[in-house]
């Protein structure tokens, strides 16, 4: 039995590759459901809750193609369809996507340049972060490893294995092997178009690393010989999108619309420190492992053997012309970044040989085979991968970082719900992951993107306002769904907003519809300073419950133009103590600032407090003032020609 034992050298290099994927899981895995979905995983979540041809029918007016949303359906028939396992997907996507970077990296360099090219990728934060994420990028990069490696294993590069040649690919049944090496190419480029319509970077990207290596290998020539097996590949894979095309031209026809200006120099190192470090780091704290990544990646090209010259500049064709292509098109912003995800696995393959070539330099007297320097080696990959750590930390743990919570503005909305609440979204796919969290849509009101006119906005809000006393606004990305301000300027003029607050991306506002507004009392008014007069004032002073708004209607008129821009206040509290509420806001939300008023105009100033949950219960007084934001100072208050001091009781509201 002992005798037939064998030992196999390439044993310890699959404990350590499967040491690897299990390291790649766990980071992966760790507090991946931790974080809300935001709204553009809502919209996964629940485009994949809908029948096959709904998602086809769904994604033709998305701006994705179909297969993500349909993989994702049948993986949550099976793991569920709770934040951890909608996301789990990403993950398996990722994780294969590392094991794809040891193929490559030991088929162009070597065993030890892929196991730490695995190794590199198990840790970047770029690719964890979209790895936790209920979206197609991990798929995507997925996609693009798998045909590159394809194409690594046919020696469509010129990286690897020579013997699977351009006649194996003209008589592809000859060989089984190349058979399904060649079907992999196709199948995985087809899935990468059906993925995201920012493939085509991949195709280019390997079509550049083609001809590069089509002039360095011998016999250094293009011939259609040569380019015949990546044309007629590359146009069957094209011809599987085929049914595609004219919905996928049609949406990136809107890519480069609207986008603002930038400096190639910042956009470009931007870019690249993404790719190293992620979103989850400042870029003061990014210069040591940027600086040491570089290091490494060029190593990776500059050293080594005359003959694997092809095989660097091919890799770093493969890492260069996405980056290039997205800053050429004009598809620079921070939105766009996740596109260059194809781009970490190739970055990986070209700092791992940079270290490797370091470790077999520095040891040159040694045998290659030497223990001694495989720990040199992983020593020197080590130190660029501990250079992540802090960026993996703040992706984990710091809420600067985190997504959106989506999850907690609902909670936050319905730990004091009304049956009368609605909820509008200001942008596309927040109605998506809110009824993610909230079964129930009836109140949920998901408003036009990008109006047509401002007579439309007013008719759909005063039919909203008409039927719903506390409204919530969720707000974000307005300035690309509502660029006119149509909303937000018909909410200001016509409800009356009590509280705001920001939650990540997100502003949230509270508004009152003031429904009941002709029962409000009319209470008399003040001088405020030397110039602005409260003409009169009308609330629901009353008795009201915490959660509720306190709505106030104030009528403002200058006697001269105010020379500053003051800040108005409520104040709901006693009359010697800190409020237990209040509202502080230039008049009319800030559309009408002070400076701006012409005498003897009124302005009609609707706003109003927000009683939170915490407000203890009993009777408060309700005052209003203006104060100068620069420097505090509040405007004297005259009534009846006698100073009443900094602010002007209204009334008292009693609390329950």
């Amino acid at each position: 039995m002992l005798a037939r034992l064998r030992f196999n050298p390439l044993r310890p290099y699959w404990l350590i590759l499967g040491a690897i994927l299990i390291l790649a899981v766990a980071l992966r895995l760790h507090k991946i459901g931790a974080q809300s979905l935001w709204y553009d995983e809502g919209n996964s979540a629940r485009i994949a809750e809908r029948s096959l041809a709904l998602i086809v029918e769904g994604a033709a007016g998305d701006i994705h193609p179909p297969l993500y949303y349909i993989a994702l359906k049948y993986w949550r028939a099976v793991f569920g369809e709770s934040e951890a396992a909608l996301r789990a997907l990403s993950a398996a996507c990722s994780t294969l996507t590392v094991l794809y970077a040891y193929l490559i990296g030991r088929d162009a360099f070597g065993r030890r340049t892929g196991l730490v090219a695995a190794f590199l990728l198990a840790v970047m934060p770029f690719a964890i972060y979209y790895a936790q994420e209920a979206r197609m990028y991990a798929l995507l990069a997925l996609c693009a490893a798998a045909s590159t490696w394809a194409m690594v294993r046919m020696g469509r590069l010129g990286i690897g294995d020579w013997r699977l040649g351009i006649r194996d690919w003209r008589s592809p049944i000859s060989n089984p092997q190349s058979l399904i090496l060649a079907s992999l190419y196709v199948s995985a480029t087809a899935a990468g178009l059906w993925t995201h319509y920012a493939y085509p970077f991949v195709m280019i990207a390997q079509g550049v690393a083609y001809l590069v290596l089509s002039l360095l290998r011998p016999p250094r020539k293009i011939c259609l010989g040569t380019l015949a097996p990546f044309i007629v590949s590359s146009l069957i894979a094209v011809a599987l999108f085929l049914p595609w095309l004219p919905v996928a031209v049609r949406q990136v026809q809107g890519w480069g619309v609207d986008r603002p200006a930038y400096a190639l120099g910042p956009a470009l190192l931007d870019a690249y420190r993404t790719l190293i470090v992620g979103r989850t780091l400042p870029p003061d704290q990014a210069l040591l492992p940027v600086g040491l990544f570089t290091v490494c990646v060029a190593l990776g090209v500059g050293l080594g053997r005359q003959e694997a010259l092809a095989e660097r500049l091919a890799t770093l064709a493969l890492m260069g012309t996405p980056l290039i292509l997205l800053l050429a098109l004009g598809l620079y912003r921070e939105a766009y970044l996740k596109f260059l995800l194809v781009c970490v696995l190739p970055l990986c393959v070209l700092a791992a040989r940079g270290i490797v070539e370091t470790g077999d330099r520095g040891l040159e007297i040694v045998n290659p085979q030497s223990p001694i320097l495989n720990l040199l080696i992983t020593a020197i990959a080590c130190i660029p991968a501990a250079m992540l750590i802090p960026s993996l930390r703040n992706l984990y743990d710091n809420p600067a970082y985190a997504r959106d919570d989506y999850r907690g503005i609902q909670r936050l909305i319905a730990a004091d719900a009304r049956p009368d609440d609605a909820v509008l979204f200001l942008a596309p796919n927040q109605w998506e992951v809110f009824t993610y969290y909230q079964r129930d849509d009836r109140n949920l009101f998901p408003l036009t993107y990008r109006p047509a006119s401002y007579e439309t906005v007013a008719a759909q809000m005063q039919a909203i306002a008409s039927a719903h006393r506390r409204i919530f606004a969720l707000y974000f990305a307005e300035r690309d769904a509502d660029p006119e301000g149509w909303y937000e300027l018909w909410m200001s003029g016509n409800l009356y907003k009590a509280h705001e607050r920001w939650i990540g991306n997100i502003r949230l506002a509270i508004y009152d519809s003031g429904t009941d507004r002709d029962a409000w009392p009319v209470i008399p008014g003040a001088t405020f300073g030397d110039a602005i007069v409260l003409v009169e004032a009308r609330g629901r002073l009353d008795e009201t419950r915490r959660g509720d708004v306190m709505p106030l209607e104030l009528t403002w008129q200058a006697q001269a133009k105010p020379a500053r821009r003051y800040k108005v206040f409520i104040h709901i509290g006693p009359p010697d103590g800190p409020p237990v509420a209040q509202h502080d806001s230039e008049p009319v939300a800030g559309y009408r600032p002070t400076d701006g008023w012409s005498p003897d105009e009124r302005i009609v100033d609707r706003r109003g407090a927000w009683i939170g949950p915490d407000v203890p219960p009993g009777v408060y007084g309700v005052f209003v003032g203006l104060y100068d934001p620069d420097t505090g100072a509040r405007l004297p208050v005259i009534q009846n020609g006698a100073p009443v001091g900094d602010r002007l009781k209204l009334g008292e509201i009693t609390i329950r």
